[in-house]
């Protein structure tokens, strides 16, 4: 079963990214209005008095709350707490930047900010990621401002136009660094080998049709098997299984249709017509061996038949055990793994078992030539 790296809602993330954007314009606007005329958007050394501790708030709170919307009071808190961080940061890496040291203050800030981004109900894995994506983003987007300055046609625009601009890019590039946040590992249930067994779908053929409906239900059952690898993978040997069941008699019935029913009939109508009316004995022999080869292949498309009738009873059994497994994983969402697990092991013993009754099956379908 292939694995795969995936975004697992590209509307979420999108949307979590315009967020980001807009709350990066609101504290670009804010600068503009409440930074001193002389300074530029997150450059530390030229902030003094309130703003310069009140820039931190905002940038973490408007920031982490547009990419991470706090749910709860203890969200809130986890936001309140960030905040603090985010405005000690700015606040005291001004005054530390008024001294000449211009490097721990956007460090804390960008800390204070990936540690919020990391909160909220992610697993471990994504938590660590998104906080140390986080905060290298928003230690790089807080030299944005300054690269936009560096452009001929920011420098015409006015100084809030140019604050909100930087702030745009500031947003864009934290919103940029949430996406561990949906990133999800997939099973692809339908490997290499499994997509070449399937066999070609028709209007008029049954087997077909069962051989769809049991990789249907083994896909979705699939998706909700990842805590049940015994299960998941039991249940891919038997579609297997099912699938090359299928495919041997689609073979079987190509070649059994070269044969048409209704013509041998008419030939051994006709043939023993023939024979009848003929006297000499050696005519009437070569007629009969003709009869009795013809009324074999009859017999062979009345066995077909009949083992066709066969199949397409056993392969309505895999699929309702199939199905069964899939609304069992169902049923594994809204009880309880644990509950699921003792009823789980029933439902795999019916999949090894309806396993070994195709293998027996598929041995003697070995047997018929293509």
């Amino acid at each position: 079963m292939k694995r795969s790296l995936a975004i697992d809602s590209h509307l979420k993330f999108h949307l979590t990214v315009l967020r980001t954007v807009a709350a990066g314009g609101v504290l670009g606007a804010l600068h503009g209005v409440f930074g001193p005329t002389s300074s530029t958007l997150a450059e530390l050394g030229g902030l003094h008095g309130a703003w310069a501790w009140l820039y931190g708030a905002c940038a973490v709170g408007l920031l982490g709350a547009a990419a991470v919307p706090p749910t709860g009071k203890r969200g809130a808190a986890v936001l309140g707490l960030c905040v603090g961080l985010g405005s000690v940061s700015a606040g005291l890496g001004a005054c530390a930047a008024a001294a000449g040291c211009t490097v721990g203050a956007p460090l804390g800030l960008a800390a204070a900010l990936g540690l919020y981004l990391a909160t909220g109900e992610v697993s471990r894995w994504q938590a660590l990621f998104t906080a140390l994506l986080g905060a290298g983003m928003a230690f790089v987007a807080q030299r944005i401002p300054a690269a936009l300055l560096a452009q001929d046609f920011v420098l015409e625009l006015p100084g809030t136009a140019a604050s909100v601009l930087g702030g745009l890019g500031m947003g864009l590039a934290v919103g940029s660094a949430t996406i561990p946040r949906f990133l999800k590992v997939k099973l692809e249930p339908v490997d290499k080998e499994l997509k070449g067994l399937i066999p070609e779908l028709t209007g008029d053929d049954e087997i077909s049709r069962l051989v769809a409906q049991a990789m249907t239900s083994y896909k979705q059952a699939a998706e909700c098997l990842e805590e049940h690898p015994q299960a998941r993978a039991t249940a891919e040997q038997l579609v297997k299984k099912v699938a090359r069941f299928g495919k041997k008699w689609q073979d079987i019935e190509s070649q059994a249709h070269k044969s048409d029913r209704k013509k041998l009939d008419e030939r051994i109508v006709e043939l023993q017509g023939r024979k009848d009316a003929s006297n000499d004995e050696s005519v009437r022999t070569e007629y009969e061996r003709a009869l009795g080869a013809l009324r074999e292949q009859v017999t062979s498309l009345d066995e077909i038949e009949k083992g066709r009738e066969r199949a397409v009873a056993r392969l309505h059994h895999q699929v309702a055990t199939l199905d069964r497994l899939r609304l069992a994983a169902l049923r594994h969402r809204s009880v309880g793994a644990a509950k699921f697990g003792e009823e789980l092991k029933t439902v795999v013993d019916d999949l090894v078992q309806a396993g070994q009754e195709l293998d027996t099956a598929a041995e003697v379908l070995a047997e018929v030539p293509n």
